[in-house]
């Protein structure tokens, strides 16, 4: 059952029925006929219609449970050698057992791995992946830059950017951590992501139609 007084209840509360920045990627692809939604986006937005029509009383399954688990028992670390790495001694970290939601309006939001600032002067943010395969850390080694995380991994580059949107952050960075490689130089990889006003505008639109359909879907099925 939720617990409100348990810090990571009150977050799932917090973040259910919204359309959150770790899956927020869902709403970018158009469908067939370029006008609306993908099939996986008409899917995550029909998933928030049924979440608000509802109310939360268990912990809800959690999709690659496995990689998740993973991340998060590494996460920390992560944290560790990048604050060591990029000397962001004031940059505070929201993982663990009291992760921080903030809302970007009404209807979605999303969670920093870490920020530097507070209210409205956030300065930059953290995002940590640490990826349970060691091929996926390998890739992101070889990026250069925020495109190349843009190109292969639109996924986090939407989360990155959505959270930018909500922080109104100057920047982020994204690290990627893996302890197994033998070669300590390579156990970090950090990539500075700026705010992409384009595909801001982009995501802040497609975010207000999802809004919209969620809402048909609500009245369709109540009258």
């Amino acid at each position: 059952m939720i617990n409100v007084l348990d810090p990571k209840d009150r977050w799932l509360l917090d973040r259910y029925s919204d359309f959150t920045a770790s899956v927020i990627y869902k709403l970018i692809a158009l469908s067939k006929d370029g006008r609306g939604f993908s099939q996986t986006g008409m899917t995550y937005i029909e998933e928030k219609a049924i979440e608000t029509m509802t109310e939360l009383y268990e912990q809800p399954e959690l999709e690659y449970v496995e990689s998740l688990m993973h991340g998060k028992a590494y996460e920390e670390a992560n944290f560790n050698a990048y604050v060591n790495a990029s000397k962001n001694y004031s940059m505070r970290y929201f993982g663990g057992d009291a992760p921080l939601y903030l809302k970007y309006n009404e209807y979605s939001g999303g969670s920093p791995d870490g920020l530097m600032g507070e209210g409205e002067n956030v300065k930059w943010l953290w995002e940590g992946k640490c990826p349970k395969n060691p091929k996926n850390h390998y890739m992101y080694c070889k990026f250069k830059s925020q495109w190349d995380l843009k190109e292969k991994r639109p996924e986090y580059y939407a989360q990155l950017q959505f959270l930018l949107m909500i922080t109104k952050a100057d920047g982020a960075h994204f690290s990627s951590f893996d302890s197994r490689f033998k070669d300590k130089s390579k156990q970090l990889k950090i990539i500075e992501v700026l705010p992409d006003q384009k595909f801001q505008d982009n995501l802040d639109i497609r975010i207000q139609l999802a809004q919209i359909e969620k809402l048909k879907i609500i009245s369709e099925f109540l009258n």
